[in-house]
Formats: structure tokens, sequence, C-alpha cells
């Protein structure tokens, strides 16, 4: 998390001038505009840099920026404008940008104002920043780049993005004799991650595809997935043999064409998420080949899988120096008929859930948390939802995303992560008006840190998406703004506590179409070469094995289906394991919640 502004000024006046030999990890100017998260300080004269040059550049004598025709250019610092979370401006024009600048709407530090003037112009005085922005559409911000926050948009000059584009207004290139790139955004240290709705290649959106064509149908959204590094499709349904798409429509029981892969490589799509419900409409095997075909492709998949081991696993990728872990599930519950202890969806086991995510915050990940959770048909997110996925932004995730939503819900930033409830049906063309509009994502992580959120906002027709214009994305973004506003408040500024790693640690397994959840004690000298004794049962001890133990009301899994849970999941020696006396499973009878649930009947 980064430091607050406090701190900041403290770490500025007892260094008394700050810069950066890594200028992409640079400490802030000083005045209060942001705070990276662990700067590299070296303290130096600022005098050593030429006028405008801002103080954390300044990592060697004789930089300045550069004039035309420089040809000693060895870097460059980065600024970006800033607004509100809704502001449905796209971009602004350069001239717009100079005009707002020079009436004073557009406020920034003296540093800043100082480093844009050859750029921009002078500003009155009366638009410097002294403290934390809280820019408004009114009344906008510039602050450098890698002192980004969520919780801000950012307006492109032009269309070009500050974080990505060479040049432009607020790239400003440093000239001088410095024999190491002197930049606070390092492109080798930046990672773009698309993060994208539902999408079910069934229906409306299967007949496009037959009769349009792949190209055709996501000619409108394709650059800005095609432009990221990594790509998330939440694909909803299997690609199942001979099926025939339109069927399915009015029985909500899906299947997708083979070919129809197609248009996931044609979105460079990378990771492929498992939670959606209808996974296994036409047999778990389908599920199994589609993952197959994700597979062949070196793609990976998470929050659902060939076993509830594999739904359950986090996928780790590094990129570009940034660890990311993806974990999701489906929290729809049992009468899905998506949950099994073989081919399926992963289960939403909170505390498993909420422990994983702090496991790999200790392990230096930066966890994405995803949910399949209950539909509505109101932008407007329920208070479970927003509970839900504020409890994983609490356990340290910086991005959690509610991949239920054929309705767009809004974000907002809680606990230092980016939550956005449900971003809509990106590749699912459904028949309700509320439905047709979506927002789709993209991540900008560097150095280890998510500095900004980015959208393109699409309306599905005759089964293709394609982007609203201006007065369509005020209008949405608008009903969005108002949505956020009638949900309990975020804090944002909330920092989540990672409790150290304890022997205890919660678990679960499905059995019956139930969960067991369960209490695992490691050994506490366990060594991850070998293999350790199992002990099954309520009350056991041993400080030289596992442990599994029952939590709950109810006994659901008996003692040696436990044990082979525990078995395939840890390191434990067969041949040394202890269980009880012998328990009964609760018969089935009992919890047929299947196609009865409320939530169930008003899917769709």
């Amino acid at each position: 998390m980064a430091r607050g502004w406090a701190e900041v000024l403290l770490a500025g006046l007892a260094t008394c001038v700050v810069a950066c030999a890594d200028a992409d990890a640079s400490e802030g100017d000083g005045d209060g505009e942001a705070a990276p998260a662990a700067p590299v300080v070296a303290p130096v004269v600022a005098s050593r840099c030429a006028a405008g040059v801002p103080v954390a550049a300044c990592a060697a004598p004789g930089l300045r920026i550069c004039a035309p025709g420089d040809r000693d250019r060895i870097g460059e610092w980065r600024f970006a404008l800033i607004s509100e979370p809704f502001d449905p401006d796209a971009s602004i024009a350069r001239t717009a940008l100079e005009a707002a600048w020079r009436a004073g709407e557009i406020a920034a530090s003296d540093d800043t104002a100082a480093a844009l003037v050859t750029a921009l112009g002078p500003r009155p005085a009366a638009a410097r920043l002294d403290g934390r922005p809280a820019p408004s559409r009114a009344r906008r911000a510039i602050v450098p780049a890698d002192q980004l926050d969520p919780r801000w948009s950012v307006i492109p000059v032009d269309h070009a993005h500050p974080l990505i584009d060479r040049d432009g207004p607020l790239v400003v290139p440093l000239c001088g004799p410095a024999t190491t790139a002197v930049r606070n955004i390092d492109p080798d240290r930046l990672t773009t991650l698309v993060m994208s709705g539902t999408t079910a290649l069934t229906g409306r959106t299967a007949e496009r595809i037959d009769t349009a064509g792949v190209a055709d149908t996501v000619r409108f959204i394709r650059p800005f997935f095609a432009s990221a590094d990594l790509v998330h499709v939440s694909n909803e349904v299997a690609f199942v043999r001979d099926c025939h798409p339109r069927l399915g429509q009015k029985e909500l029981h899906f299947c997708s064409r083979e070919s129809y892969v197609g248009v996931l490589d044609a979105l460079h799509a990378s990771i492929i998420e498992l939670t959606g419900s209808h996974l296994v409409d036409h047999s778990a095997q389908a599920l199994v080949r589609t993952i197959d075909t994700y597979e062949r492709r070196g793609w990976r998949w998470f929050g659902g899988g060939r076993t509830q081991l594999d739904a359950t696993t986090p996928r780790v990728i590094e990129h570009h120096g940034n660890r990311l872990a993806f974990v999701g599930c489906n929290a729809v519950n049992w009468w899905v008929g998506a949950i099994s202890a073989g081919p399926g969806v992963a289960h939403c086991d909170w505390p498993r859930m909420i422990w994983q995510i702090q496991d790999l915050r200790r392990r230096g990940y930066l966890p994405i948390a995803t949910v399949q959770h209950r539909e509505l048909r109101t932008h407007a997110p329920a208070p479970d939802l927003v509970r839900d996925l504020r409890h994983l932004a609490e356990a340290g995730a910086i991005f959690v995303l509610g991949s239920q939503a054929h309705v767009a819900h809004p974000w907002d930033v809680h606990a230092g992560a980016y939550v956005h409830y449900g971003p809509g049906n990106i590749l699912f063309a459904q028949y309700r008006e509320p439905q047709r509009e979506a927002s789709v994502d993209k991540l900008y992580i560097h150095a280890g840190r998510l500095l900004t959120v980015a959208h393109i906002y699409t309306r599905t027709e005759h089964g293709q998406p394609r982007l609203l214009d201006d007065r369509e994305r005020a209008r949405f973004l608008g009903q969005l703004a108002d949505a956020a506003a009638a949900i309990a408040p975020p804090a944002p500024d909330a920092v989540p506590v990672i409790p150290p790693e304890m022997r205890e640690r919660p678990d679960s397994l499905v059995v019956r179409g139930r969960s067991q959840p369960l209490r695992v004690t490691v050994p506490l000298r366990a060594d991850a070469s070998a293999r350790h004794a199992l002990v099954v049962g309520e009350g056991a001890a041993d400080a030289d094995a596992f442990v599994a133990t029952r939590t709950g009301d109810e006994i659901i899994a008996t003692d040696a289906e436990i044990a082979r849970f525990m078995i395939a999941k840890y390191p434990v020696d067969p041949a040394r394991v202890t269980l009880p006396s012998i328990s009964r499973p609760v018969s089935r009878a009992r919890h047929r919640h299947r196609h009865t649930h409320p939530a169930h009947r008003a899917r769709r």
C-alpha cells in the first residue's frame, strides 16, 4: 500500500531534497501530490538540474528538459490529467487542455507546473495543489503518472494515454549526461491487463458469428483487447460438439460451437475465468474438452477446472516483474448444478478465499479475485454483493470483479483495491434494454502497484458490441454514478491487515454436491520435500502431522473422504493416515436446493 501523505511529507523533510536513482520508483515531490510504494531515495542537490526538471527526476548533474533538436534524450517524466471516477469524457483536445490550464481550471503542484511550462504555458497561482487531489470534472488536476491512484479516472489527451504513448503534452522529455534512463514510468515494469465481463457465445451472439464472422463480431472492441499485455475473458459456456446454440436461449441450457474459440483468439485472450454457472449445461466432459482447448493454446484458466483442486488453485503469472495471481469462485451456490468434486466450477468458500488472498500477498503476489455472484436487473449492486467483494479487498486483493452481472454495476475503491461490482455483458446478446450496455476494464500495473483503470463502454446490437457515442457514454456513466452513490460508502484508505503465517488455515472439500468446511493444521516443522503423517478427527493434535478437523454444524464428508482430499492436496504420506471412528454423511435428501432457490428462478 502507498504510504500516507503525512508520512511522505515527513520523509521529504528528513531528506531535505528528494530524488531517485531508479526514477520509476521515485519519491513524491514533497507537496503532498501522492506517495508511491517502496521508493528508492537518494538525496541530491536540486540545483544540479536545470529549471523545470522535477525534483524526483534530478538524478544526474546537467539534466534538463529537452529542447527541439536535442539529441541526448535520456528519458522522460510522465504526468496524467485526473478527474472524478465517472467522468464521461473519453479524451480532451490539447487546445482545450491548454486553455483550461491557463485559466486555472486544472490544479497542480509548483513542481509539476514548472515542468509543464514549456508544454502548456504558465497558469494562475490560485491553481496550486497543496494537498491530496480531490479532482472533479469542473476542477481536474495533473499529477506525476507514477503517483496515480485507482480512485481517479485518467483523461487521455488527444486520445493518447499518458502511461503508454511515447510523446504528448504531458510527457516531458529529459536530456543530459545521465548514463541510465531517467523516467518515472518504466515500460519494462508496466503490465496492462484487460478484465472483461460476461462472455456467452450462444443465442444471438452465435447467430452473429455464424452470419457475419468472427472479425465483424468483435471489430469494435478488438483494438482495446489486443493492445493489452494480458487479456482475461470470463467465458461462461462450454464448447460442445454438434452444438445448436440458438436452441438453448429460452431453456437456459447453453453451448457454443467449437469454432467459436476463434472469437477468443481474435481478442488475444490468455486468461480464462471458469466461474460461470452454465459451464456444465451439456455435461462435465464438455467442460473438460473446453479446458483441453485452452490448454492447447497455452492459455491459463482459474475459478473452474477438471477437479475442485484444479478449480480452486490460484493461477500465477509474472509479467515485467509484476507477479499476478488469479482466484475465482461461484457464489450462486448448489442449485445451479455447476459445482461438483469432479469437473465444475469453484465453490465460494469465503474463509479459504480470504486465506488464499492473504497468503498470496505474503508471498509477494498481487491477487486478482473474481466472483460469480447473484444476478440483478438493476445497476445498483445488492448489499450482499457489496459486502462479499469488499471482504476480498480487505484481505489484500488489488482488484475484485463481480463476473455475474448482465446489467452493469458501478465500481469504487475499498481498502486500496479497485472493486468493480459487475461490468455487464461484453459478448452475450440479451434482450432487455439494461442488459445491452457494459464496460470493460484495463488495469495499468506498474512496479507492483495498480496505478489506474481505463474503460471502454459498449452496447450490443444484433449480437455485436459497439462503442457508445459521447451522449450514450454520458448517460450510462451517469446511471452508474447514481448507483454508486446509493450503496454504502467505501473506505478507500483502509489498509488490509495481512496476518503472519500460522499453522492453522481454512479449507473445504466438495462431496455429493455440498461443501465440507475444514480446519487444517500443518506440521510444526513442515518440510516441503517430505511427506507427513495425517490425522483426521475432532480434537486431534500432532505437532509432526497434518491435522484435518471438520468445522461447521454438520458432518457432510466421511473421514475417508477427508483423508483422500488431504492426500491429493497436501504432502501427506498415504501409509501414515490415522482416522477416528466411522462417521456418516448427512442424507442428501435434506438439502435438495437445486433449481428451487429464488435466485435461480430470477436468472436472466
